[in-house]
């Protein structure tokens, strides 16, 4: 389910500025329709992780796929910008109901959470693999509509899983009774240094992968790039991101989970950085590949860590929250991004991106003492914040 679901938004979402592009629309309309995805998602993230926990995930999945249909057959009945606006406000918020549905089923499962969730990932990597160049080919021979009926094809087969599969399929995440509501507790846990840092890298992260597939396009257009090329580079990223997933376990049990994620931000950062220097498709394609590695661990690092520090009756909240930081910093970059681009031209906005990455990556370090993975008694303080 995570893997259609994710070549459908992953396949969309470039589409969406090629062919705003294609329209006409100015680099700073791009940056809107980019952020206009995050909106919903910023606000209501915390309030979705709340009926995650109320409601359980079945309900709340089922109540995302349809959501995420509609956003993808609109603009085919109607193929104007204006619709991408709507279909990208729907879409944001309706994925992260998929989303924090799918992310407490599969983190409570029996087993090691790190490799459950490094599991997970790879699912979603395989779809942002799969997505951006099918989408890409799609788009360039059959065109705009039949790219995002491929799109509505793929939420819809998950959409018969919600409704086909047995409910005991959900019981990891099944819905949970409080006897009261403490409507602050989530935002608590933020008194804990590390998972505030790790929230921080979180959207730092998520926002940098957002600005490459918005404006990767855009940059590569520019160079002479057709779009199925420019689809086989996103789809690089997302190759990258599956290889180095595939070793996250080990690379934390050597490392530390506070040194790799600090690693994803210096990686990620000097490939936005290098991606701007040259116009060669492929050297294009190399940065790609150091760039889907710096912003392939960063994902999963801190969901786990999100997940360990949480009690299980408040795991959708603090998921919320998570996603929270996440499409803040989708929102506002694009509007930040979008006025850079317009002031300086779009290289000048991978290059102000690779620096805000780095100076990121050095204030939200973590000691090795710090960065060590979660122990239980980390989930018994959390419950006592949330208390």
């Amino acid at each position: 389910m995570q893997t259609l679901f994710s070549i459908a938004v992953q396949g969309t979402r470039p589409i969406v500025s090629l062919f705003a592009d294609s329209q006409g629309a100015s680099v700073a309309t791009i940056g809107f329709l980019v952020s206009a995805y995050a909106f919903f998602p910023m606000l209501l993230a915390v309030k979705a992780g709340k009926w995650l926990d109320v409601y359980g995930a079945r309900h709340m999945c089922l109540l995302g796929s349809i959501g995420m249909l509609l956003s993808i057959v609109v603009p085919i009945m109607l193929p104007v910008v204006g619709a991408l606006f709507f279909s990208q406000l729907l879409m944001g918020f309706c994925q992260i109901c998929v989303l924090v549905s799918l992310q407490k089923t599969v983190g409570n499962l029996p087993g090691n959470r790190d490799q459950l969730i490094t599991m997970f990932s790879l699912t979603g990597s395989a779809g942002e693999f799969i997505g951006p160049m099918a989408s890409g080919f799609g788009y360039e021979y059959m065109g705009f509509r039949f790219t995002f009926a491929m799109a509505a094809i793929c939420v819809l087969l998950p959409l018969a899983s919600c409704l086909l599969v047995p409910k005991n399929f959900w019981k990891s995440a099944a819905a949970g009774r409080r006897e009261k509501v403490d409507r602050s507790s989530s935002w608590k846990m933020l008194k804990h240094a590390n998972l505030r840092k790790a929230l921080i890298i979180s959207g730092l992260v998520l926002y940098s992968k957002d600005l490459f597939v918005a404006y990767f396009p855009v940059l590569g257009t520019q160079v002479g790039m057709n779009a199925s090329s420019i689809g086989v580079v996103l789809s690089l990223v997302a190759a990258a991101s599956i290889v180095v997933r595939i070793i996250q376990f080990r690379l934390v049990q050597i490392f530390g989970r506070g040194e790799v994620l600090t690693a994803t931000l210096v990686i990620s950062g000097l490939s936005f950085i290098c991606i701007q220097l040259t116009s060669l498709p492929v050297i294009f394609g190399i940065v790609a590949v150091f760039l889907g590695i710096g912003l392939g661990l960063g994902q999963p690092l801190s969901l786990t860590y999100a997940m360990n520090i949480s009690p299980l009756e408040k795991q959708g909240e603090v998921l919320g929250m998570r996603l929270t930081f996440n499409r803040f910093s989708q929102f506002v970059s694009p509007f930040f991004f979008g006025a850079v681009g317009r002031a300086a031209g779009v290289s000048a906005i991978f290059w102000v991106s690779g620096c805000i990455l780095l100076l990121g990556a050095y204030f939200t370090r973590m000691s090795k003492i710090e960065s060590e993975p979660v122990t239980e008694s980390e989930g018994v303080l959390a419950e006592k914040i949330g208390e």
